[in-house]
């Protein structure tokens, strides 16, 4: 009994740093990535997104009003900073969902003597160097609207959705290969991230067997993932509104799936496998194993089936979470690393070869849960509690080695932001079926 109310105790303290952080976040912009003064103290497409979908579950446990009109003003604040024109030097495209929004305290990326990043008129620094926010924008407004029947909010956002369905037809798949991808336009004369996918740094991005760079452009295992859920849901939404629409949308998704199982699954003997990490521009796998093909369970289609629905095919489902659960790649202790500790490139103490984030593990334990993986989803939330006990913070990412939780460092003396969104939201989701509460704590 005595652990029983320790553990509530240690929930409910949890929970509150949570909210707290949440509520520290949120700006007249909807979200900051990290605390104000820290070095990712502003607006970011994908962090926010991740935030609302992972808030959107925490509501539909605590019936918490707060959660959804955080939602809703991430959605309209991000439909605001959408896309409108071409701009190579930003990466702007129309209907694309921007990465990063800094209208201040960007000259440590604007007023660099080489390949400074570029700023608008405005004088604001707007980003558009991701591939899979505009994927997720879509996601988060259906889910929203499931969770809320905000019917008004999604006709006001709907020149936005189409915009945003529109970019991946359009602007998504740039060598026409049927994946959404990523590339560097060669006559971009300003800075700007080289990889676009939530793992962004340039150590990420390698083949494992040689030291060959892959070709642009590139297409993200997880990328597919939300594109093939985005395309489902607004399917759905137009049957019965726009024949024609919801059944192209449909047609894109099921080709989508089809050719994603073809070119993405690495199958084993023994009914052992993985996904590729990634397609470089010449069809080629990244197969290192990595976290991330853990988003392909977690970005599912809840229809009118029993069933979720995923882009992996259901026969192999199983060997993708019997992957995320080897030892390799799962710590009991503490989570999912993002890279196998069997890769030559894997260092626990690097961004994103071998660190943990918590967010990432904590949806691939949402991913786990749906599928049926009951039991590793459960050990999984629990490694969460573990490392959020440890460091008192929903911290941005975290080194585990020998068996010790240690600060993240790299080598330009980077460290960890304390206080991370993606990371306070995915600690309330972990926690929300432990107890009722409401934003002001437990009750």
């Amino acid at each position: 009994m005595q652990h029983e109310h320790s553990q509530t105790g240690l929930y409910a303290s949890l929970w509150n740093i949570g909210i707290r952080v949440i509520k520290e976040l949120e700006s007249d912009k909807g979200i900051l990535a990290s605390g104000r003064n820290e070095v990712y103290g502003c607006v970011f497409g994908r962090d926010s997104l991740i935030t609302a979908l992972s808030l959107l579950q925490v509501y539909e446990r605590t019936q918490d009003a707060y959660h959804l009109s955080l939602v809703r003003k991430i959605l309209i604040n991000l439909a605001d900073l959408q896309g409108r024109v071409v701009n190579v030097e930003s990466g702007e495209q129309p209907g694309k969902i921007i990465h990063e929004y800094r209208p201040d305290n960007h000259g440590h990326l604007t007023a660099r003597p080489h390949k400074p990043w570029y700023v608008y008129g405005d004088g604001v620094m707007r980003n558009y160097d991701t591939a899979d926010a505009t994927a997720l924008f879509l996601m988060a407004a259906h889910a929203y609207l499931r969770a809320s029947g905000d019917a008004a909010c999604i006709t006001l956002l709907m020149p936005n959705i189409s915009a945003a369905l529109a970019w991946l037809e359009e602007y998504g798949d740039s060598n026409e290969d049927g994946f959404i991808d990523y590339h560097v336009p060669p006559e971009r004369n300003c800075g700007g991230l080289s990889t676009h996918s939530w793992m962004d740094s340039e150590e990420s991005l390698f083949f494992e067997n040689n030291n060959e760079q892959p070709l642009y452009p590139i297409a993200p295992v997880e990328v597919q993932a939300y594109s093939y859920v985005a395309f489902r849901a607004w399917a759905s939404y137009f049957t019965g509104r726009d024949a024609a629409r919801a059944a192209a949308l449909t047609a894109r998704a099921d080709t989508l799936k089809k050719n994603f199982n073809d070119a993405f699954v690495i199958e084993g003997r023994g009914g052992q496998g993985s996904l590729a990490f990634a397609l470089d521009g010449a069809g080629r796998q990244l197969t290192s194993p990595r976290s991330s093909m853990g988003h392909c369970l977690w970005a599912v289609w809840h229809g009118d089936g029993a069933m979720p629905d995923c882009i992996i095919d259901e026969r192999f489902i199983p060997m993708i979470a019997r992957r995320l659960l080897r030892p390799d790649l799962y710590v009991p202790r503490a989570g999912v690393r993002t890279l196998s500790i069997r890769s030559t490139r894997y260092d626990a103490n690097s961004y994103h070869n071998g660190s943990i984030w918590p967010h990432d593990t904590a949806l691939i334990s949402e991913g786990l849960e749906q599928f049926g993986f009951r039991e590793g989803a459960r050990n999984m939330r629990r490694a969460l509690v573990s490392a959020y006990t440890h460091f008192n913070t929903p911290v941005e990412l975290f080194v585990y080695s020998r068996g010790k939780y240690k600060e993240y460092k790299g080598e330009t003396g980077q460290t960890a932001c304390r206080e991370q969104a993606w990371s306070a939201a995915s600690l309330l989701s972990i926690l929300r079926d432990e107890f009722k509460t409401t934003s002001e704590g437990r009750v």
